[in-house]
């Protein structure tokens, strides 16, 4: 069994990235990990809820694409 774990963007802060690898360390014991990060999308800060709403629509697309069928 495989658990794929998708993520939009990276992980900037160092102590998320170790929690990430200790989570990925103690759960390889069960099962194989994958962790896929996607870009995220290029938004101004200021969004409007019709701009948030494409920005989301955007990467659920690419979410959905990259698991494919099943």
């Amino acid at each position: 069994m495989t658990i794929r774990i998708l993520c939009i963007g990276k992980l900037k802060e160092r102590f998320y990235a170790d929690a990430v690898t200790e989570f990925v360390k103690r759960l390889s014991r069960y099962a194989a990990v994958e962790i896929v990060e996607l870009a995220d999308e290029r938004a101004p800060e200021q969004l409007s809820p019709a701009e948030r709403e494409q920005v989301k629509s955007a990467e659920g697309r690419r979410m959905l694409a990259r698991i494919g069928e099943g």
